[in-house]
């Protein structure tokens, strides 16, 4: 049966003043009026029903997920005591899943990021799945064609086609890239053969299982005892989950794979990385302004504007500009400078104002 996990544990620093350490990306709602890990769950609607959903998160968003998404069962929001990143993530989910269905296939989705259409998605993953029954061992990712030369994404090389499910071809990855500069990038839209890398996965639990055996021993040695104490009183220690090894899946496990297939995504997807990519997904007004609250644009363009509740936000005669307001703090930079905001929250924890963070 297909499981969906939902890694939900970042905290979205570059979108601070909105997020904070107990409030963030995941759990705002930036596009719609709903939070972005209740948009990922009703995204599986049809596919995955909700006893299937599994949520890892940080412990001290697990109280108010579970809250967000009654239909869930509590059990399956796992509380991460500390941050292991996600080759422990998804290794205790690939644990714990295959122990209840020994033929487990996992969808592993981030709670953060916006893709439309829903019907497509779906029908994406279910393509992947029918992959992993004709070819068990392989795991399968997804590739968003590129539409600009973005270099804040990692890229994935097309190889050779592998085999075809529903009309729908799927190929060898040929290569995992990093995130590229400038001119790399551009190659790489030219050359047609290159994809956004999402970090949506479809695979057996039992293939993940094996693949970390192999390439993660320490980690894979660990996992049990961190999935006794889940399945026995639900809670995770510090102590032991914090001794597993800390590596991303990507570095530890599917860079180094040579059983890993692609499906070019046929649905639009964004990660909304910090606040200027919220011009690519929210509705723009006449002069190219977006943004949400109690808010005057005046002779202003193309900027970002955003005004919390019992607040109105006033901006004349500029252009290029993040305004975000909140009761307690206002961050004003230029777009092209959005991804510095993390920078503001580094600043804040060591100058005595930890509580603005």
């Amino acid at each position: 049966m297909l499981h969906a996990v939902i890694m939900a544990g970042g905290s979205g620093t570059r979108f601070w003043p909105l997020s904070r350490a107990a409030r963030p990306k995941q759990l705002l709602s930036l596009v719609t009026e709903k939070a972005l890990v209740v948009e990922t769950v009703e995204r599986l609607e049809g596919l995955v029903p909700p006893e299937r959903v599994w949520i890892v998160t940080n412990a001290a968003y697990a109280d108010r997920i579970r809250a967000l998404l009654p239909d869930v069962p509590p059990s399956h929001v796992v509380a991460e005591p500390c941050g292991r990143d996600t080759a422990a993530c998804i290794g205790l989910a690939s644990t714990v899943i295959g122990r209840e269905d020994e033929d487990a296939v996992l969808a592993i989705l981030s709670a953060d990021h916006v893709i439309a259409p829903a019907a497509a998605f779906r029908e994406a993953l279910g393509k992947g799945a029918a992959v992993v029954e004709e070819s068990p061992s392989t795991l399968v990712t997804f590739g968003m064609a590129p539409t600009r030369p973005a270099t804040g994404y990692g890229y994935i090389e097309r190889g050779a086609a592998r085999g075809e499910v529903g009309g729908v071809p799927w190929y060898r990855v040929e290569r995992f890239c990093e995130k590229p500069d400038l001119e790399t990038a551009k190659e790489f839209l030219a050359a047609g053969r290159f994809l956004w890398n999402g970090g949506i996965f479809v695979f057996r639990a039992a293939a993940m299982r094996e693949r970390i055996g192999r390439f993660l021993p320490e980690l894979a040695a660990g996992l049990p005892g961190v999935a006794d104490e889940l399945l026995g009183d639900g809670a995770i220690s510090a102590e032991t989950f914090g001794a597993l090894p800390k590596i991303s899946i990507d570095f530890g496990v599917v860079e180094k794979d040579d059983d890993v297939a692609v499906i070019e995504a046929p649905f639009s997807w964004d990660d909304v990385g910090s606040f200027a990519a919220l011009e690519r997904v929210l509705p723009k007004d006449e002069a190219g302004n977006v943004g949400f609250g109690d808010r005057t644009l005046l002779d202003a363009s193309g900027n970002v504007v955003i005004a919390g509740d019992g607040h109105h936000v006033a901006v004349v005669g500029v252009e290029g500009l993040v305004v975000v307001q909140t009761a307690d703090a206002t961050l004003v930079c230029r777009k092209e400078d959005a991804q510095r905001v993390k920078e503001v929250v580094d600043r804040l924890k060591g100058s005595g104002n930890e509580g603005l963070v």
